[in-house]
């Protein structure tokens, strides 16, 4: 026994050292590049000037207030959101509950720019309902909240909402019925269990969904950029400061953006440590109450359809645009022709069809370097007791606290010159940086994955194995990873699915020849070209679909859900 864990200590240190290396250089280095360069030492002087600069330029200011006023309001409004519908589906059985639930998942299978682009298609200024509204009293100019503020702050909240959805739905169904059973013994009415059992008990799930919300706001690029107009956010001012060459300045806008989501965290981190519960059922779950008679049941579903009418609508905006053909709502507001032309286009035509196959590899490449790092990161934390692990869980863990427009500017600025973690080779421009930038941003995704499964994985399995002669990699490999294995492949699944049309990092890095689909759809738009980038929609949503569906297959493996 002393002679196996010896070698599996061997192992573990010989893994340490090209994962530290790695997250050294795809983590570490760029962020500490960017404190570098944020205080000139880049350039050999010590100087606060930059700081300086951020603050006395005044459309930095606004941008960064702007962010956090966006942030705050998105995590209150798909708060209120989020939460109402997981009461109403996971605490009521009601006709078409089941259709509901499945339609509100709809915004999780479309990326974020493509259902902006579609949302503009239909509430935009020159959007089929406003136009509608026009035509139908006469009005001069067409009704349209779909801008600025006020249009961002719609998009976020039929995308976003989502976060609060999934989490505070499952805890709902985690609460144990026998306190609440005692509550009411003890004459505790419905608003009082309310405001002193359920809550509190939601209180991990609300704050585990403020956070990512907040962090989505905070980075969130496709609605200011496309329709933020005079609002102007830290991620789109972080763009125009990165395309007129001042590194510098970009740096400390970096670290401010980041240094907001941070403060966020800690502050709701401690918040939760404050009021938390207990949520694990220890005796049965509460029953969804059976909603009784046609009207009440009719009344259920026709207010939540309302809303999923709204995010339904783009969907079947991006399916019917794909077959308009090049150039015609240039001319015409609502399509007159049809055709096949757009998806001949896609297929036949090499320079259309290039950049959805750029996506498609780099998201895979991304993908299968997350779940490499992740998951032996994941491993060493769990399961081992090396004195570093806290080092490589900081390390996988801070991609997660920082915006993605963050994380691409500090890959950015690390590595436009020749460094040693890159064989003193200039990355930028590269068809290498891209991928690798999406691989850093999913990695605490896979780690937290596959941590669940390790944490349900009890170290009885393992040295069963070896008492009965398997070696440490024979357990590893036939008993630990086959366990792990459905977990893993649902995050890599997901991961897939929100890195193929990824544009927030796309946009800021991208070069010709990497060109992913989300900016060619951009491209596609300004060109007159709706058809095209419609098309490139419906295969992306054809794909998140099969993908989304699929990775549900992959949560349980016997008695152990993941």
């Amino acid at each position: 026994m002393v002679k196996k864990l010896h070698r599996k200590t061997i192992i573990i240190y010989i893994c340490l050292i090209p994962l530290l290396w790695i997250l050294g250089w795809v983590v570490f280095y760029p962020t500490f590049n960017s404190l570098i360069m944020s205080i000139g030492l880049d350039q050999g002087n010590f100087t606060w000037d930059y700081f300086v600069e951020f603050f006395t330029y005044s459309q930095n200011i606004t941008a960064y207030m702007n962010t956090f006023k966006l942030a705050i309001m998105t995590v209150i409004v798909c708060g209120i959101i989020g939460t109402f519908f997981a009461f109403m589906t996971t605490r009521y059985r009601f006709f078409g509950r089941d259709l509901i639930d499945i339609l509100l998942l709809i915004p999780m299978m479309v990326p974020g720019v493509l259902f902006t682009i579609a949302l503009m298609q239909i509430y935009g200024e020159s959007g089929f309902i406003p136009q509608i509204i026009k035509q139908l009293f006469s009005l001069e100019t067409a009704p349209s909240i779909l801008h600025g503020f006020t249009g961002i702050m719609f998009v976020h909240a039929t995308t976003q909402y989502m976060f609060f959805y999934v989490m505070v739905s499952g805890a709902l169904k985690r609460i144990d019925s026998s306190v609440y059973d005692a509550a009411r013994s003890l004459g505790a009415s419905k608003i009082r269990m309310f405001f002193t059992i359920t809550l509190p008990l939601l209180t991990p799930a609300l704050v585990g969904a403020g956070v990512m919300t907040f962090m989505s706001g905070v980075g969130s690029f496709a609605a200011p950029n496309l329709i933020g107009g005079n609002f102007r956010t830290m991620s789109v001012q972080m763009l125009m400061t990165k395309t007129n060459g001042f590194y510098n300045l970009v740096s400390v806008q970096g670290i401010m953006l980041a240094l907001m989501s941070i403060v966020f965290l800690i502050v709701m981190r401690y918040y939760e440590t404050r009021r938390n519960f207990i949520v694990d059922v220890k005796g049965r779950p509460l029953e969804p109450i059976k909603v009784e008679g046609f009207w009440k049941n009719f009344g259920f579903f026709s207010i939540m359809f309302l809303f999923i009418l709204i995010i339904i609508l783009p969907i079947l905006c991006i399916v019917l645009l794909s077959f308009v053909p090049r150039g015609a709502m240039a001319v015409d507001i609502f399509p007159k022709t049809f055709s096949l032309d757009n998806y001949f286009e896609f297929f036949q035509r090499k320079q259309t069809l290039q950049p959805f196959l750029n996506s498609l590899k780099m998201a895979l490449i991304g993908t299968i370097g997350a779940v490499a790092v992740g998951t032996i990161s994941s491993y060493i934390i769990i399961k081992t007791k090396v004195k570093i692990r806290f080092l490589v869980e900081l390390l996988v863990f801070l991609p997660w606290a920082l915006p993605a427009s963050t994380v691409g500017v500090n890959m950015i600025l690390a590595f436009n010159q020749p460094t040693v973690f890159a064989m003193n080779q200039v990355l930028v421009g590269s068809s290498i940086l891209l991928p690798m930038t999406y691989a850093v941003t999913r990695v605490t995704v896979i780690v937290r994955n596959t941590n669940a499964a390790l944490l349900q994985l009890h170290d009885s399995i393992e040295e069963a194995s070896r008492s009965l002669g398997a070696s440490w990699i024979q357990t590893f490999f036939k008993i630990v990873v086959p366990i792990i294995a459905p977990s893993i492949l649902a995050g890599a699944m997901l991961s897939f699915v929100a890195l193929i049309g990824e544009y927030t990092i796309s946009v800021l890095m991208y070069t010709v020849s990497t060109m992913p689909v989300s900016v060619a759809m951009i491209n596609s738009m300004n060109n007159f070209n709706v058809g095209v980038a419609m098309v490139y929609g419906v295969f992306l949503v054809g794909i998140t679909i099969i993908i989304v569906t699929a990775s549900k297959k992959f949560k349980k493996v016997g008695d152990l859900t993941f």
